[in-house]
């Protein structure tokens, strides 16, 4: 962790979800770049653990790399962030049902 000068490891769960997240999304701009096809992403329970600040962080980051998202979690209050940016679903039964 650069800002507290100690190793990831000692860090919070939110703080090396964070650096996880810093690694998922420097490799989706480097296969953009390379490719010039930006890629698709799947982020698996990604707002979870993280502070309110380091979410609107990384959805303006995936807002910045241009690509589509879809994002998965248990609680759809960490998604609010994203407002109309984002199409909220439930999936109950192997059927998706729109939230809100």
């Amino acid at each position: 962790h650069a800002q507290k000068a100690m190793p990831a490891a000692l860090g919070s769960t939110g703080e090396q979800k964070a650096l996880l997240i810093g690694l998922i999304l420097a490799h989706a701009r480097l296969v953009g770049r390379i490719t010039r096809i930006t890629p698709f992403l799947l982020l698996d329970e990604i707002a979870a653990h993280l502070d309110p600040g380091r979410r609107e962080a990384l959805f303006a980051a995936l807002d910045g790399l241009g690509t589509q998202c879809f994002m998965t979690g248990t609680d759809p209050i960490l998604f609010e962030a994203l407002g109309p940016r984002a199409q909220l679903v439930s999936v109950r039964d192997g059927r998706l049902s729109p939230i809100g």
